[in-house]
């Protein structure tokens, strides 16, 4: 060893670690450090230094890193000596070397190096691991912590059978078998250690940290083990370790790290499967934990450790109620003197200020209340009421951590009111569950909870207080508007969740008749509380049909907020948002309740079309729209077809007058007027085409089909579509003509540029763009919003079957190719994702069945053909090759390079995801029946089926759609990417017998899938790749071996399937298989043969993600440690270690945890 290099060496490590050091005498010390680690006796210098004595913990630090790094780029070249050498070595250092005081991130270095070896040689090439290990054991307390974190380390990675991990399945199990043989030799050890340790954490004079950290590195150790190890090891009685986990866990004196590493052992153990077998082991298990927990108490806390303890706990209760509530239910009443202290204990921390620990137990308060035998015995008496009142509590937003009166735990689980915001939305997604199961066994009690929470709310939040605005309104941080908000929330679960029956209760009634008449008899000028005094009338529409005498009192009051303005505001000048938001919200209340039932509120029409008429003046035309449907959606409830009919041709006189004048006819069908009227801001043709055609939207949109007699609109369609189809013509042509039709310099070239809404919301909200030129933004929003309401208005006509008739297939084909296909390739890709889901999904939806060949399979054709041309550059990942065409025109923002990219991304990102809607409707469409139950169906309806027999029936139509499913299968979106797999996978299910789709399905289906899932290999998110796994499974499965899912095996053995003959297999999943890295012909066949010794879906997917994932290993390097672990060729030969077992009886503690 050169002296020199090995003092140069210290010194660079140390230059590298000083804070101190100038800048170019780090980045010499770091180039020194990296070209060191490539000399070949590296480790000789590293082993040196770790065995020498007065080196401080950085220096012992890198030269662990050293050999680590060594070891990973050179493994594979070592000679088996030498990795013997290596490891005798670094064992040596951990007995001889390691300080009882040393740093816990130089053991774990330490142990990160050993276990690496571990990985590739233990058990066939390091049969003596455990001997070895034990003689280091004895060493000291240090040493024992060593080796219990080695066993840790060694086991998490091979438990775990996540596509994360970097050992390959066989090496796995040979692994996990040699644990298995150690384990009878080390948990007693384990153990008697956490005795011995814990006997010395009562001492208050000694040094408690060596204990601490030994006792940590034991729990951690059996944790990893817990989850494969006999379910009655753990709780033999000689080695109890779950009544030592539960005492760890609720003495307080202990360390935090220590009690909630004891807890993590006991969510663990209680997520086994115990059975009826072990049903006495769980009681007895259960009880003693539940004894243990009861006495740790439970309140508002101000320090992370103890709330992390908190949420431990919390977690083993939640593992408890998620995996044995269901087989101790069985067995009640037997079982509940385990289950009433578990509902006891639960309640606790249901009612712990900590919003996480409320929300974590909400599935197993789900599973309690659907138990009849439990609600009634245990739940009710006195269980119940408490729930109330802390779900009840907790459903107002009050809680933030920028509030003065938040409890103090809200500050550790929120670093700010955006964090928590962002959490409550969920949060009280997960009470309304609770809550609506709570008011189906209690009606009465939850609607008087209701009536006092909205009395107090009216009385003492009746004004804001905080938090106000210049005009001394609310704000959305004013405490009023926090209780009005809750408030109106509690009132939408409620009144959505109490069952039918109820309704018919008269004490019931009356107090739902107070509650309203404290609504009716609330006034006040803030606009932030008027608009949730809006929304709270609306969601009492189930109360209105019982009582329909209140309908004009409700009615008037609404129409009243619907013409509301602040001081100083008036209708033709600015109004503030917060009034526009009071008076749409009055507006859209109204459509709620009529919608809600229209049959009850059709006697008061008339009232309605007077209040209708005489606002008129004095509301926008937004507003007037909206009246316009909900006068729609009370007509639907007339008795006669012709007296809809008739309802519907006076309401849209007027505006089908005004669309077809001949001055919006020349504007309409010309870009040169269009343009030039914008310029001249020609308010009356320009605002009046939004108008006309808003309102003839919505009046087509609230109708209601009948079967009694012909569509309202369909004498309407005639005189719209003429003029509409002009206008449509007249847009897509706006970005060819612009050149000539734009002035260098002009707001009107706003009509072909990306409106400043569109780009907020690509950007998610999440950054603001300053606007440069709010005349051509404005503009380009009105464009946005015509093109929007001209594709919805299509749409509408194109999914209802009457519409067909109206027209020769000719003709109907000849329009929209004139108004839209013709135009494809020069549409924007933001204008694709509005026609995909406003135009061609209604198209297919409700295209006729004579229709389906004519008409709609040339257009899916091309619109198929043109998705896969369009979006390929971003399927291939290469968006600049995207045409210049296809990109949206940002214009009068100050937008940077890298947002505008953003931008261009999010685009892509919602016409991919429209794509595969499209695609979905075609062949897998799904509707949705009892929504309102307990268990919502998704059933296929006949006319879906149709389609979808028809569009597999063409070898054209079913090729463009797989190879659009494909692109989308590989691209960046994981939820575009896994829609994509399951869409492929039903494919595969539906075509597999056709011949001729052989090609297509095993071979470009099968690699795509397995190009993917090596894209994917290591993301953490595992949805999408076990959605290939089982697209794999599926083609292969199917195509080549014949096998079908159990639940397709009618008379049929699903272990013994006949085989297909020769002739009707598919060779490509098989030829693919053996073409991947260092697969052989008897890998194969093995595979083969476990598929069919295993017919259930997930054991095949199991087999053959276990498949996969060694040659993917070949091809990716792994993202930890070492780049690549191989199994090893020797076979696995494990003795009985039950003689070598030492005997250790100088310690005397076994009744150390007796209790």
């Amino acid at each position: 060893m050169d002296e020199h290099v090995y003092e140069q060496l210290l010194r660079a490590v140390d230059v590298s670690h000083a804070p101190d050091s100038a800048q170019a005498d780090r980045a010499a010390a770091y180039a020194f450090c990296e070209s060191f680690q490539s000399r070949p006796d590296c480790v000789s210098y590293a082993f040196y230094l770790l065995q020498s004595g007065g080196h401080g913990a950085h220096h012992r630090h890198f030269a662990l890193h050293v050999v680590e790094t060594w070891l990973r780029v050179h493994w594979k070249s070592v000679p088996f000596e030498d990795t013997v050498m290596y490891r005798s070595t670094l064992l040596d250092i951990a007995g001889r070397h390691v300080a009882a005081d040393e740093p816990s991130f130089l053991k774990e270095k330490l142990v990160k190096v050993l276990a690496d070896i571990a990985k590739r040689q233990f058990p066939q090439r390091w049969p003596d691991l455990l001997e070895q290990l034990l003689q280091l054991w004895c060493v000291g307390p240090v040493q024992a912590e060593i080796v219990m974190l080695l066993f840790r380390s060694i086991a998490e990675d091979c438990v775990s059978s996540s596509f994360n991990s970097t050992i390959p399945p066989t090496r796995r199990k040979d692994i996990l078998q040699g644990l298995n043989a150690c384990f009878p030799t080390l948990f007693p050890l384990v153990y008697q250690q956490l005795e011995v340790q814990y006997s010395a954490l009562q001492d208050p004079a000694g040094d408690h940290k060596p204990a601490n950290a030994v006792l940590l590195a034991a729990l951690q150790m059996v944790k990893e083990f817990l989850d494969w190890m006999p379910v009655a090891t753990p709780a033999a009685p000689d080695t109890n370790f779950i009544a030592a986990a539960s005492l760890l866990v609720q003495t307080p004196s202990l360390i935090p790290p220590l009690r909630t590493a004891a807890a993590e052992c006991l969510e663990v153990y209680f997520s086994r499967s115990f059975g009826k077998d072990n049903l006495a082991l769980l009681v007895a298990t259960t009880t003693t934990c539940w004894a243990s927990l009861g006495t740790i108490g439970v309140g508002d806390v101000d320090d992370a450790d103890d709330f992390s303890v908190h949420l431990h706990v919390n977690r083993v209760l939640v593992s408890w109620g998620t995996h044995q509530l269901e087989l101790l239910a069985g067995e009640f009443p037997a079982s509940q003197e385990v289950l009433a202290p578990f509902v006891a204990l639960l309640l606790r921390f249901f009612q712990h200020p900590s919003l996480t620990i409320t929300e974590a137990q909400v599935i197993v308060w789900l599973n309690l209340l659907k138990q009849p035998k439990l609600v009634n015995a245990l739940l009710l008496p006195q269980v119940v009421p408490a729930l109330w009142t802390t779900a009840l509590d907790k459903y107002f937003k009050l809680h933030s951590p920028d509030r003065d009166d938040a409890p103090a735990v809200s500050a550790l689980e929120f670093e700010d009111h955006d964090a928590y915001a962002a959490f409550f939305s969920n949060f009280r997604g997960r009470l309304y569950g609770v809550l609506r199961l709570l008011i189906g066994l209690q009606p009465a009690v939850g609607i008087q909870h209701l009536h006092d929470r909205l009395q107090y709310v009216l009385s003492t939040q009746a004004r804001g207080s905080d938090a106000l605005d210049a005009r001394g309104h609310c704000t959305d941080l004013s405490t009023a508007h926090v209780y009005h908000e809750g408030m109106v929330a509690l009132i939408d679960c409620l009144m959505k969740s109490v069952p039918d029956h109820a309704l018919a209760d008269g004490g019931i009634l009356a107090t739902l008749g107070a509650s309203v008449d404290l609504l009716l008899a609330y006034d006040t000028p803030d606009p932030w509380l008027l608009f949730r005094h809006c929304l709270a009338l609306s969601l009492f529409a189930k109360y209105y049909v019982r009582v329909p005498g209140l309908y004009p009192r409700v009615f008037e009051r609404l129409f009243g907020l619907i013409v509301f303005l602040q001081p100083g505001e008036t209708l033709l000048g600015t109004m503030d948002a917060t009034t526009m938001n009071v008076r749409r919200r009055a507006l859209a209340s109204l459509i709620s309740i009529c919608h809600a039932s229209p049959a009850h509120v059709l006697p008061f029409l008339p009232i309605l079309c007077n209040q209708v008429v005489g606002l008129f003046p004095v509301v926008l035309d937004s507003e007037s729209v909206l009246m316009y449907e909900m006068l729609v959606l009370v007509s639907n409830s007339l008795p006669t077809a012709a007296e809809r009919s008739s309802f519907v041709a006076q309401i849209t006189a007027e505006p089908l007058a005004t669309w077809t004048s001949p001055a919006m006819s020349a504007v309409v069908a010309s870009p040169a007027a269009l343009v030039q009227a914008v310029a001249a801001n020609d308010n009356a043709l320009v605002l009046g085409i939004v108008k006309v055609l808003t309102t003839l939207y919505g009046v087509a949109k609230r109708i209601v089909l009948s079967e009694d007699g012909p569509h309202p609109y369909t004498a309407v369609w005639p005189a719209l579509l003429p003029n509409l189809l002009a206008l449509l013509r007249t847009l897509h042509a706006l970005p060819a003509e612009k050149a000539a039709l734009f002035p260098a310099v002009s707001d009107a070239m706003g009509l072909v540029c990306m409106s400043q809404e569109e780009v907020a919301q690509a950007l998610l909200g999440k950054e603001t763009v300053p606007v440069l030129e709010p005349g051509l933004l404005r503009n380009a929003r009105w464009a946005k919003n015509v093109r929007d309401i001209c594709y919805h208005l299509l749409g509408c006509a194109l999914s209802l079957p009457s519409f067909y008739a109206l027209l020769d297939v000719c003709a109907l084909a000849g329009m929209l190719d004139q108004a839209v296909v013709a135009h494809l390739d020069g549409l924007e890709h933001r204008h694709w994702k509005s026609l995909l889901s406003s135009v061609w999904l209604p198209f297919v939806k409700g295209c006729p069945e004579s229709h389906l060949a004519p008409l709609l399979h040339p257009i899916v054709l091309r619109v198929l053909s043109h998705l896969s041309a369009r979006l390929a550059p971003a399927f291939g990942g290469d968006s600049s090759a995207t045409p210049a065409a296809h990109l949206p025109v940002v214009r009068g923002l100050d937008i940077q390079a890298t947002t505008l990219e953003t931008v261009h991304n999010a685009v892509v990102l919602e016409v991919t995801r429209h794509a595969v809607d499209f695609c979905e409707a075609l062949v897998d469409a799904k509707t949705v029946v009892d929504a309102d139950s307990d268990h919502p169906k998704h059933v296929v309806q006949e006319k879906d089926r149709v389609l979808r027999d028809f569009v597999l029936a063409s070898p054209p139509l079913t090729h463009g759609l797989v190879g659009l499913l494909l692109g989308a299968m590989t691209f960046t979106d994981t939820l575009s990417a896994r829609r994509s797999a399951v869409l492929l996978d039903r494919l595969v299910t539906l075509l597999y017998l056709r011949p001729e789709f052989g090609i297509l399905l095993g071979k470009e289906v099968f690699t795509a899938a397995l190009a993917a899932l090596l894209q994917h290999f290591y993301d953490v998110d595992d949805g999408l790749k076990w959605e290939l796994v089982n697209l794999l499974r599926n083609v292969y499965c199917r195509t080549t071996l014949g096998l079908l899912p159990v639940d397709e095996c009618k008379g049929i053995d699903p272990v013994n399937q006949p085989r297909k003959p020769d002739d009707q297999v598919n060779p490509w999943p098989r030829h693919i298989l053996l073409g991947l890295h260092g697969v052989e012909t008897s890998h194969v066949v093995e595979l083969e043969a476990a598929l069919r010794q295993h017919p259930s879906l997930k054991a095949q997917k199991n087999l053959v993600k276990e498949f996969v994932e060694t040659p993917f290993l070949a091809y990716r390097d792994a993202p930890h440690t070492f780049k690549t672990i191989d199994d090893l060729p020797e076979s696995l030969v494990l003795l009985n270690k039950a003689s070598k077992e030492p005997h250790n009886d100088d310690v005397n503690t076994g009744l150390l945890f007796t209790r």
